[in-house]
């Protein structure tokens, strides 16, 4: 073998590492955008699925809320109703004393 051989061998041999490197660069790009991808894909599920737990939950706090509110309100009606009856049942107590207590001035 010559030396023109061997320098032409060595040159595509070295073309060869070049055009291997260059591939190799290529696949561990195409590697690493698939795994950024798939990193994505990981996080808008995890995310969409929080999400989903918290809308549930906040929707659950806000049912208690509304009952809670509801019960309260309930509660509060009843005894409006219950102060105006009494009230009313004192209404005539009320309307006798004053009655009386106007008779007994006059009549003083």
């Amino acid at each position: 073998m010559g030396k023109a051989d061997i320098l032409r061998q060595i040159k595509d041999a070295e073309e060869k590492v070049r055009s291997l490197t260059k591939e190799a660069e290529e696949k561990r790009r195409q590697l690493q955008a698939e795994g950024k991808r798939a990193a994505i894909l990981r996080t808008d599920g995890a995310e969409a699925t929080l999400r989903k737990q918290l809308d549930a939950r906040m929707a659950e706090a806000q049912s208690r809320i509304d009952q809670k509110k509801r019960t309260v309100l309930a509660e509060g009606e009843k005894k409006a109703a219950a102060l105006a009856a009494t009230a009313q049942n004192r209404m005539g107590t009320a309307k006798e004393f004053v009655l009386s207590e106007f008779e007994r001035t006059i009549d003083a």
